[in-house]
């Protein structure tokens, strides 16, 4: 389990091009829940540097950890969070990815930073709707420093919040080339280490030599998703989790990598890390020879 300080210098580091692992909503299976602090530490347990969660406000304004739009993949209701109380949420049975109904409960973002404070660098996804509660929470543990926001680049909300907090980092997502003067100013008026880029198809503008030289040239590093969530849903250009489990890391992971990618988000940690360490036994071998 790394320091988060130093996860944070290395992102922080353009000379540094060691590969970071952010872990999808932790690791989780069977009763193991999504957006949990058991989740979260099994990821960081398995080689992940930072975990990405998303948050949701209740109907009594409490912050909790949840990502759809409704409660009907969880909850097997097609109401949303912000239609119930947390008394409510917490009454009602939370069902795993096998439709049973486990033992865990939905957490709040309370409950989540107790765990976690200290413990590894907090990626915010899925809340820039209650970032200002979610903001407060975070100042009141002190753990400001320790997380990182993330938002959609052409949302003009949450990018007009981002100038206006300077003591908080912040990854863009982005995929519209026609969106880098934005990005520019961004860097320029916000803490901005990285963008996250999502490219559909390796001709994608984003994913172009041409635009991690520019994102280089303006000291943002790469974070790319790999995720295999459906066959409708295509990350990384295509180079994915399956592929990779499928055809070994080079097939997947290693052509991101290659591609200039330094942050990969990923559902598999744990293989994730042994690919980057034979990747790097590999080229230790060729130093030798």
């Amino acid at each position: 389990m790394e320091n988060w300080r130093e996860v944070l210098r290395k992102m922080c580091d353009m000379d540094n091009r060691e590969i970071l692992i952010a872990s999808h909503r932790g690791k989780f299976s069977s009763s193991v829940m999504e957006n949990t602090t058991l989740a979260f530490l099994l990821a960081i347990r398995q080689g992940a540097h930072m975990v990405e969660m998303d948050l949701a406000r209740t109907k009594d304004g409490r912050i909790v950890a949840h990502h759809d739009n409704d409660m009907s993949r969880l909850f097997h209701t097609t109401e949303t969070i912000g239609e119930k109380t947390l008394k409510e949420l917490l009454d009602m049975p939370l069902y795993n990815y096998l439709g049973e109904i486990c033992a865990e409960h939905l957490e709040t973002f309370d409950e989540i930073l107790d765990g976690l404070k200290d413990k590894t660098v907090l990626v915010l996804d899925k809340c820039w709707d209650c970032w200002d509660e979610v903001y407060d929470l975070l100042k009141k543990r002190d753990m400001l420093k320790q997380t990182i926001f993330k938002f959609y680049l052409r949302d003009e909300n949450p990018l007009l919040w981002a100038k206006e907090h300077k003591d908080c980092m912040f990854i863009p997502m982005w995929k519209e080339i026609e969106l880098l003067e934005r990005l520019a100013e961004l860097k320029a008026a916000a803490k901005v280490p990285a963008v996250e880029i999502t490219p559909r198809d390796v001709n994608d503008d984003v994913f172009q030599p041409e635009t991690f030289k520019w994102l280089k040239e303006h000291q943002m590093k790469v974070w790319c998703n790999s995720l295999s969530l459906a066959k409708r849903l295509v990350y990384g250009a295509g180079y994915d989790d399956l592929k990779s489990l499928y055809y070994g890391g080079d097939a997947g992971w290693g052509e991101l990598i290659k591609q200039g990618v330094t942050i990969i988000q990923t559902d598999w940690p744990y293989e994730l890390k042994c690919y980057l360490d034979m990747r790097n036994r590999r080229s230790f071998d060729l130093c030798d020879v």
